[in-house]
């Protein structure tokens, strides 16, 4: 099945998407209070800001002219206000993942609209951009997000996994898949507990299992997806890995880079 000049902007045969949650020391205590008593393991969150790893996947991102999505755990951008802020200057697309990196699939409705307020909030103060689009952090959905995506005016979400190919849901929100084998967490995360104990795979296993997914997603005209984290893919040695990675899909014709808000938006109005 050929959709060429039917389904991308301007002629281009496949999309692809950048995205990064940035989750930081979120990523443990947002289901797990005790991290904050263990300086050990929050040291592998708070690596993003010592280290300045936001800047380094900009500056990479500068150098290949991609525009990206950021998927932001609020209280990042109410304790990093700076760092989130450039991420917008830049002109890349901000987006909500939680408070907290916090489970949501048994909050009420009125909670889980409260959180995703004060998500929207803390994100525009920080840098004066309204996030239009969502990334469930921790576990699924619960029964009413979506509709409270859709009440707040979100455009999409990206926490499914149901196409190749972005897709409206019954609510009208557009739905830009993010898939697992374009995670780096699953090839990389080196964390001492729970289910990610030497996960440090050679980046030549990432190096082939990105670029091999993206070959399948541009033989047939789709939308490939990353969904990476800044404290995984921003170490020296997995920035080449990005670098790579990036330079053998720029060798091929006709690939769209875009923004998850760019895919929506252009998903909206076919």
């Amino acid at each position: 099945m050929i959709y060429m000049e039917t389904i991308w902007p301007d002629g281009k045969r496949c999309a692809v998407c950048f995205t990064f949650d940035l989750d930081a020391e979120y990523v443990f205590m947002g289901t797990n209070p005790d991290v904050a008593n263990m300086p050990r393991v929050l040291t592998q969150g708070d690596y993003v800001w010592r280290a300045g790893i936001v800047e380094r996947i900009l500056d990479l991102l500068d150098e290949h002219e991609i525009k990206s999505t950021w998927f932001i755990v609020a209280m990042n951008a109410v304790n990093h206000p700076e760092e989130v802020a450039e991420i917008a200057r830049r002109g890349h697309d901000i987006a909500t993942h939680g408070w907290i990196h916090e489970k949501i699939s048994h909050l009420s409705k009125e909670e889980e609209t409260e959180r995703r307020v004060k998500c929207v909030q803390a994100i525009e103060d920080a840098t004066g951009y309204r996030p239009v689009g969502n990334r469930v952090a921790g576990g699924e959905l619960s029964p009413n997000t979506l509709d409270i995506l859709k009440e707040l005016d979100f455009l999409y979400d990206s926490s499914l996994r149901g196409s190749d190919l972005p897709y409206k849901l019954e609510n009208g929100l557009i739905e830009v898949p993010s898939y697992y084998e374009m995670d780096d967490f699953h090839l990389f995360a080196d964390y001492p507990f729970g289910n990610y104990k030497a996960r440090m795979l050679s980046p030549e296993t990432g190096y082939q299992i990105w670029t091999n997914a993206f070959d399948g997603y541009y033989k047939y005209d789709l939308c490939w997806t990353t969904m990476f984290h800044p404290q995984i893919i921003g170490k020296p040695g997995n920035m080449m890995l990005l670098d790579r990675t990036i330079e053998y899909i720029k060798k091929k014709p006709d690939v769209w880079f875009a923004t998850a808000r760019m895919i929506a938006e252009h998903w909206k109005n076919r």
